[in-house]
């Protein structure tokens, strides 16, 4: 036979599991549930980092559109700060264009009144070098009489 049982090997045989029966309870349980236990951790983790990204997606979208609703807004008075601009502009260089063109009337006025002031006075001067021209012209020096007045 090639092998024989005896005693020994049926102790050795029984030894043999209650090693393995004090290796399973002091080094593979523990190890096992240390395992379960991160296996957990993990697997939580995971699920709450995934929870936190949606979440924090949703919040950066909310942001997005809020940034977008500011940036239109902003659009919007900067568009009614030009549109105003350029309204007073408009209203800024009618009223200029109406003082200047005022002071031009009166200017012109002005012009008009001292041209008529000046022909009045060089009339008058251009009558008194008639009356002396006319006077030489005549040989009537001495007298200073206006011919014109008679």
């Amino acid at each position: 036979m090639l092998l024989e049982v005896n005693l020994t090997m049926i102790i050795f045989a029984v030894s043999f599991l209650i090693f393995i029966y004090l290796l399973n309870l002091t080094l593979f349980k523990p190890v096992g549930k240390v395992v379960e236990e991160r296996k957990n951790v993990v697997g939580g983790s995971y699920t709450k980092a995934k929870n936190i990204s949606g979440e924090i997606s949703s919040i950066l979208s909310g942001y997005e559109q809020k940034i977008k609703a500011a940036r239109f807004e902003a659009k919007q008075i900067v568009d009614e700060a030009v549109a105003e601009a350029k309204l007073n502009k408009s209203s800024s260089i009618a009223g200029v264009l109406k003082t200047l063109n005022e002071e031009k009337q009166a200017a012109v006025h002005r012009i008009n009144k001292e041209r008529q002031e000046r022909e009045k006075e060089l009339q008058g001067k251009i009558n008194e070098l008639k009356d002396l021209i006319t006077n030489k012209v005549l040989g009537r020096e001495g007298d200073k009489t206006l011919v014109g007045t008679h």
